[in-house]
């Protein structure tokens, strides 16, 4: 029995070695393919990030309307050392009475959740570590017409140096902001004024699935 044992432990030794062996090997691959500024990784890597928010349950102490906010963020552009991020905020209504009164207004929303995304993106995406991320913020606005339409009215860029001098536990969202290069402009009346976003750096993620195949290709290319 005690043979049996040992050989059982063995056989769970070496399974759990190979796994861990092989997670290693991988994340070795995806950070020297960073490093040599394949931005086909440096989107995958955020993509596989933003999908796992979707799916996720918002952390505790955090709010509802802010987690809906992560979760609708939309990769747009990537370069080998950045990237640019979309999502959109919308105002914060309250029942009082028989009425539905406004607590926070979009661009509230706006500030706090363009906040909490440069912070996720710049630390929380394992094997990737960007020197700049852009947040862009959009809210909805009535068009001439009466048609909805979804207007920016937030960008910010963060950039690694600022940001790893930063305590950000101590500071509000718009005193991080405030660090940073941030545009947005609120009406007298606290509501968000739409603005005109500066040209968007990098260029469109490609397809995944068309990443992979050309990044396969090109392995065969290697070993031929």
């Amino acid at each position: 029995m005690i043979a049996i044992g040992i050989i059982l432990f063995l056989v769970v030794f070496l399974g759990v070695g190979w796994a861990v062996s092989t997670e290693m090997f991988q994340h070795r691959a995806w950070r020297r393919r960073v490093d040599s500024g394949d931005t086909d990784i440096v989107a995958a890597l955020v993509e596989e990030a933003l999908a796992t928010w979707r799916r996720g349950r918002p952390p505790r102490g955090t709010a509802a309307n802010l987690w809906a906010g992560v979760q609708s963020a939309q990769l747009m552009a990537v370069e080998s050392n950045g990237v640019t991020i979309s999502t959109s905020a919308q105002g914060e209504f309250r029942a009082e009475g028989a009425a539905r009164v406004q607590v926070t207004s979009a661009l509230d929303e706006a500030i706090a959740l363009a906040a909490r995304l440069l912070d996720m993106i710049m630390y929380d995406v394992p094997n990737l570590r960007l020197g700049y991320v852009r947040v862009d913020v959009y809210s909805t606005f009535t068009g001439a017409d009466g048609t909805p339409e979804q207007l920016p009215i937030l960008t910010v860029t963060g950039d690694r140096a600022t940001a790893d001098e930063m305590t950000w536990e101590a500071l509000t969202p718009e005193e991080i902001l405030g660090r940073f290069a941030a545009a947005y402009q609120r009406a007298p009346n606290g509501q968000p004024v739409a603005i005109e976003l500066p040209p968007v750096p990098g260029d469109p993620p490609r397809p995944t699935e068309q990443a992979a195949a050309d990044f396969a290709a090109s392995l065969e290319r290697r070993e031929g």
